[in-house]
C-alpha cells in the first residue's frame, strides 16, 4: 500500500461540477495537509441511491479520477448508503421494495432496510457495489450506515425476517413482543446470542460486498468506518476478518462518530476516547486507520481551523495512523477559499502527524482501563434494553483522565482495571479471578455485584450504608495521604446527588484511605476509601465516596495517582506530576514507550513534568511547531519498586500537544 497519512471526503457538491473539482485539487497542491488520498462520497443525502442514478454518477466519478491521479493522489470512491441512514429525500429513494430496518416496537426507518435480506444483496448491493469497482477506483470506504440505531426508530433490526432467523439458529419461538419482554430482564446469556445475531448479519453483508469487489478487482481496497457499536456486540476484529478474506487483502479501517462542532472541546476529548476504543482490537494487519473528523454540516464557524488540526493529532494517540477529513463546505456552495485557514493549519501540522505516526507505530495505550467489554451491552441490567448503552460502562470515569492518568482500551495493556455496577457480568469467573489479581478500582455497586459472584473474600470490603446527604470525605493518617492529613473534599450532595457509601472492613489486611464525616465533624463512616491486598496477589481499591466525579482538587488528584501507581505494583508507564487538567495517553510496545500530553484547557500550562517508568536519562521531545529536541530528566524516584524518571515539560500551549519518545 502506499504511505498511507492522510485522506479527504469530498461531497458531491465538490466534485459533480468539474471547475468546482478542479480548483479544490489546486487548493490542495497548495496545501498538501499529509494528504494521499481522495475520497469522493456518492452522493450527499443518505438514503440509497437508485442503481440508475448511481449509473450516471460514476461515469462522472472515473473522469474525476483522472484528474485526481494526474494531481499525484490515489483515487477512490466513500460509499455513503449501502443500507442507508435515515429518512431524507424518500421520493428519489429505493422505495417499499424491500424490507425497513425495524425496530422492537414494529416502528420501521423508511431510509433504510434490513442488511439481512437476501433479495436487498442480489439486487442492490451486488450491482451497486459492482458499478463501482468497476470505474478502476483504488479503493471503496463503506460508510457508518451499516450498523443497528438508525433515525427515527433507534436501535434495530427486529423485522419479522431477523426474528425468524434468530429462532431458527437457537430453536426459540419468541415474537417481537415476548423477545421484548425476554431482553428488558437481566437476561446476560440471551443478550449476547442477540448480539452476535446481529453481527452475524453485518458479517453477512461484509462477505458479498468483499465477494463482489474482489472478483472484480481484488487490488481495490476496502475500507469501514465505525463508531461507538455496543448494540452489535462491538465486534470489528470479525469485521475486518470478513472484509480483508482472513487477513489475504490490505483493508482500511475509519473510526468515527460525533464532535461536529468544537462549542465544546470536550466533545473531541470524548471522540478520542471513543476512538481508542474502536481501534483497541483491530487485527495488526489492519495497518492504516484513518480517524474520521468531520465538522458535519460543514458550516465552518462550528470548528476552528487550530482545533480542527489538534483534534486529527489527538486521535492519532490512540490507535490511529492518520485522519480523513471530512471537512469540505457543503450544500451551501460558497467559496472553496474560505477552506484555506483549515487548510493552512493542517498543512503546519504535518511534521507533528509525521512524527506520530513514525514514534507510536506498533504501540498500544497502557495504563487505566474502564472495565468496558465487546458484550458490554449484555450487561446493562433489568431496563429497556434498547434504549440503555453498554457505554455505562466505559466512559463513567472521564473526570479522572483529565489530570494526567494514562488511559488503555485494550484490556490486556491494562495495568489497573476499574469496574462500575455489573459489568463483570458478561465475565467468566475464570476472567473475573484474573481480574482480580491484578490491580483494581471498584465502587460501591460493582463490589455489592462481585459478593453476589462469590468473589466478597477477594475484594476485602463490604458495602455497609449508604449517606444520601451531607456526607464529607476526610483523608486519614495513612501513606496515600501524606501532606494532606484531615483534607476534607465535599462534593456537596444536596446539589449533585451522587455516590456516598461507608464500607466494613472484611479483613485486617484493609487499610481505610478516607472516611465521612459530617458538617459538625461527626465522623460517618470509619472508611468510605480503603485498599486491600488479597490472596491472589491482587490489590483492591474499594472508591464509595463520588468514586469517578469531582475529583479534580489537588488533594484528591494527588491521591487518586498515589492509589493508582500502588494498585499498578509500579507497572503505570506514567502520570502528571504537575497539579493540571491534562490528557495523558502514554503507548508502549518493543520496548519503547511514547508519551503524549495534550493541554485541553484554553490556558498556558508551564513546567508541566511527568513521570515515566524508564531508566533512560535522555527523551526526544516533539512540539507541535518547533519540531523535536532532546530532554534529560530531572530526577529519579523508585516508586512501587519501580524506577520513574521525572521529565519536565517547558510549555503547552492552550490546545495543544508533546510527544515524550523514549
Amino acid at each position: 500500500m502506499e504511505n498511507t497519512l492522510h485522506s479527504v471526503r469530498v461531497g458531491d457538491i465538490n466534485w459533480l461540477k468539474e471547475e468546482r473539482f478542479i480548483h479544490l485539487l489546486k487548493l490542495l497542491k497548495e496545501y498538501p495537509c499529509g494528504i494521499s488520498q481522495i475520497a469522493l462520497f456518492t452522493t450527499g443525502t443518505h438514503i440509497p441511491l437508485t442503481l440508475a442514478e448511481s449509473a450516471k454518477r460514476m461515469e462522472i466519478m472515473k473522469e474525476r479520477f483522472k484528474l485526481i491521479r494526474e494531481a499525484g493522489f490515489s483515487a477512490g470512491i466513500n460509499i455513503l448508503t449501502t443500507i442507508g441512514h435515515h429518512c431524507e429525500d424518500l421520493d428519489h429513494g429505493l422505495g417499499d421494495k424491500y424490507t425497513y430496518m425495524t425496530n422492537i416496537d414494529g416502528e420501521v426507518c423508511k431510509g433504510s432496510y434490513c442488511m439481512r435480506n437476501p433479495k436487498y444483496h442480489e439486487e442492490y448491493i451486488i450491482p451497486i457495489y459492482t458499478q463501482m469497482a468497476n470505474t478502476g477506483t483504488d479503493f471503496i470506504w463503506i460508510d457508518d450506515d451499516i450498523r443497528y440505531g438508525h433515525m427515527p426508530i433507534g436501535e434495530g433490526c427486529f423485522c419479522d425476517g431477523c426474528i425468524e432467523s434468530f429462532n431458527t439458529k437457537h430453536g426459540t419461538a419468541y415474537t417481537r413482543e415476548s423477545l421484548k419482554k425476554a431482553l428488558n430482564k437481566n437476561d446476560v446469556d440471551l443478550r449476547k446470542k442477540w448480539l452476535d445475531h446481529q453481527s452475524d448479519a453485518i458479517c453477512d453483508i461484509f462477505a458479498v460486498i468483499a465477494n463482489t469487489v474482489y472478483s472484480i478487482n481484488e487490488n481495490i481496497k476496502l475500507g469501514f468506518m465505525t463508531g461507538e457499536r455496543y448494540f452489535e456486540g462491538y465486534q470489528f476484529a470479525r469485521y475486518a476478518e470478513v472484509l480483508s478474506d482472513g487477513g489475504k487483502h490490505e483493508i482500511m479501517w475509519r473510526p468515527g462518530g460525533g464532535a461536529y462542532n468544537d462549542m465544546r472541546f470536550d466533545a473531541i476529548v470524548e471522540k478520542q476516547e471513543q476512538t481508542g476504543r474502536q481501534t483497541a482490537y483491530l487485527p495488526d494487519y489492519v495497518t492504516t486507520v484513518q480517524y474520521e473528523l468531520e465538522n458535519f454540516p460543514y458550516q465552518l464557524l462550528n470548528k476552528t481551523p487550530k482545533s480542527t488540526a489538534v483534534e486529527a493529532a489527538m486521535c492519532m494517540t490512540v490507535g490511529c495512523t492518520g485522519t480523513a477529513f471530512n471537512i469540505l463546505v457543503g450544500e451551501s456552495g460558497e467559496s472553496l477559499d474560505n477552506m484555506i485557514p483549515h487548510l493552512k493549519a493542517i498543512n503546519k501540522l504535518v511534521p507533528f502527524y509525521k512524527a506520530l505516526a513514525d514514534e507510536t507505530k506498533g504501540l498500544k495505550p497502557e495504563g487505566i482501563h474502564t472495565g468496558w467489554t465487546t458484550y458490554s451491552q449484555a450487561a446493562v441490567g433489568e431496563c429497556n434494553y434498547v434504549h440503555s448503552s453498554g457505554d455505562m460502562f466505559a466512559n463513567y470515569a472521564r473526570e479522572l483522565f483529565s489530570f494526567g492518568l494514562p488511559e488503555c482500551y485494550d484490556i490486556e495493556k491494562a495495568d489497573v482495571l476499574m469496574m462500575k455496577g455489573q459489568s463483570a457480568a458478561v465475565m467468566s469467573d475464570e476472567e473475573i479471578k484474573n481480574i482480580l489479581s491484578k490491580g483494581v478500582y471498584l465502587n460501591s455497586s460493582s463490589i455489592d455485584y462481585l459478593h453476589s459472584r462469590g468473589f466478597g473474600k477477594n475484594i476485602g470490603f463490604t458495602t455497609a450504608k449508604q449517606y444520601p446527604v451531607d456526607a464529607t470525605e476526610c483523608y486519614t493518617e495513612h501513606s496515600m495521604n501524606e501532606g494532606f492529613f484531615g483534607g476534607l473534599r465535599n462534593c456537596r450532595q444536596a446539589f449533585h446527588g451522587g455516590d456516598s457509601f461507608g464500607f466494613s472492613m472484611d479483613s485486617e489486611k484493609c487499610e481505610a484511605v478516607s472516611k465521612l464525616i459530617d458538617y459538625h465533624d461527626n465522623v460517618l463512616t470509619d472508611c468510605t476509601c480503603g485498599i486491600f491486598g488479597n490472596e491472589l496477589d491482587g490489590r483492591v481499591c474499594a472508591a464509595g465516596y463520588f468514586p469517578h466525579d469531582w475529583l479534580s482538587d489537588s488533594q484528591k488528584t494527588t491521591q487518586l495517582k498515589r492509589i493508582f501507581l500502588w494498585l499498578s505494583k509500579g507497572t503505570l508507564p506514567s502520570f502528571v506530576e504537575s497539579f493540571y487538567r491534562i490528557r495523558n495517553i502514554t503507548l508502549t510496545g518493543n520496548g519503547k514507550t511514547c508519551v503524549t500530553l495534550f493541554n485541553t484547557t484554553n490556558d498556558c500550562q508551564e513546567n508541566v513534568t511527568v513521570a515515566i517508568r524508564t531508566n533512560k536519562n535522555e527523551a526526544i521531545l516533539y512540539t507541535m511547531y518547533e519540531g523535536k529536541k532532546t530532554i534529560k530528566a530531572d530526577k529519579t524516584e523508585i516508586l512501587c519498586g519501580s524506577e520513574y524518571k521525572y521529565f519536565t515539560v517547558d510549555r503547552i500551549e492552550a490546545y495543544e500537544g508533546v510527544i515524550i519518545s523514549l
